[in-house]
């Protein structure tokens, strides 16, 4: 089996795809929208295990997955699809076991670790082991952009002390939430060198939508899928 990812920038972009809904190509390899699965996105901890059934979630009048936030897959040809805004992509895949995940991690589903809840269910559901997962973190907003209320700086930086992490303090009500999933990331067990990252931030790139920036209702679209059964 092979497995295949792709992180977004602004095109192609989710709202064109939703438009004409129709197969599409992604580096060379073709996406049928009846294949894509993707999930309702409510700022959750929810992750859902894929069943071939849910091929063409939120595609016609098909609904998306509700509640969820994660997917994993290990049926082949099934893809899986994050939108992203300046909330961050984490894509996992193990090709040991052939299973993949897709993540929706903004500062809600950080806080709530849904990091650790898919990396949990790869391990239950589908005996993965830690270090055959790769874990990629895609483009989002930077520390410098992402300033919150001192509520919800505070509500955060009390539920990582929770979750054992130490806070990133340095600028008071700005959140660090790629420094905070890398870190979930090592905490859950997954080796550091396992461990990409794409440092572009989302409101300083014109090359990706970003609602701080833009206001916008359009999205990346991100994608894990495996190729080959």
């Amino acid at each position: 089996m092979k497995l295949f990812y792709y992180l977004g920038k602004r095109e192609p972009d989710y709202r064109t795809l939703m438009h004409f809904q129709k197969d599409f190509m992604l580096e060379g390899i073709k996406i049928p929208v009846s294949r894509l699965v993707i999930a309702e996105q409510t700022h959750s901890k929810e992750v859902h295990i894929c069943r071939e059934i849910d091929c063409g979630a939120g595609i016609g009048n098909k609904p998306q997955i509700p509640l969820a936030d994660g997917l994993i897959t290990n049926i082949p040809y099934q893809y899986l699809l994050i939108r992203t805004a300046d909330c961050y992509p984490i894509l996992l895949m193990d090709s040991r076991r052939n299973v993949v995940a897709g993540l929706h991690c903004g500062r809600e589903g950080t806080q709530k670790n849904i990091v650790g809840e898919a990396i949990r269910k790869m391990k239950s559901h589908f005996y993965c082991q830690l270090t055959d997962i790769i874990a990629i973190v895609g483009a989002g907003i930077c520390h410098k952009h992402y300033e919150v209320s001192q509520e919800l700086f505070d509500n955060f930086n009390r539920a990582l002390r929770k979750m054992g992490l130490e806070p990133d303090i340095t600028q008071n009500r700005h959140l660090n939430l790629r420094k905070i999933l890398n870190a979930q990331l090592i905490k859950e067990g997954i080796p550091e060198i396992n461990i990409e990252n794409v440092n572009d931030c989302t409101f300083e790139s014109s090359n990706y939508h970003s609602y701080r920036r833009e206001k916008t209702n359009n999205r990346q679209i991100n994608i894990v899928g495996i190729l080959y059964g």
